[in-house]
């Protein structure tokens, strides 16, 4: 019972190290930041990493949608491991998850941004016509 106890507690000290400890490595960027990064590396990548459902729901221009369970099967469709890859999602657990598989997959240069831009106008609605 002891040592049954003692697994659980190990798998969920492991699934929340996971989800809510960022890399090593990762970069943090606020919104200001995207928008010199944006003009100093006009090939950064913006990296959306919500379900479909919710990026047809209020989707952002310039953004690849890959949804996080995706995401380790078709990377290297819309990106390469020399790319700078900016993770944007409003859910911080999600960012994580993405930035190490992102990592696992010969990343380098990756970036989470914090804030939620879509009041400043760093990442603008698309229409979907």
């Amino acid at each position: 019972m002891l040592i049954a106890l003692a697994v659980f507690m190990v798998f969920l000290f492991v699934l929340y190290y996971r989800r809510y400890v960022p890399i090593t490595g990762l970069r943090f960027m606020k919104c200001s930041d995207l928008r010199l990064a944006q003009k100093e590396c006009p090939e950064l990548k913006l990296l959306d990493v919500r379900d479909v459902s919710e990026f047809m729901a209020n989707p952002w221009k310039e953004t690849i949608n890959i949804s996080l369970g995706r995401l380790s099967y078709v990377w290297d469709q819309e990106l390469k491991p020399d790319d700078s890859v900016v993770i944007v999602t409003p859910k911080r657990s999600a960012g994580f998850l993405a930035a190490r598989k992102l990592k696992k997959a010969g990343f380098t240069s990756i970036f989470y941004l914090q804030e939620d831009c879509t009041a400043c106008n760093s990442l603008q609605r698309a229409s979907m016509n």
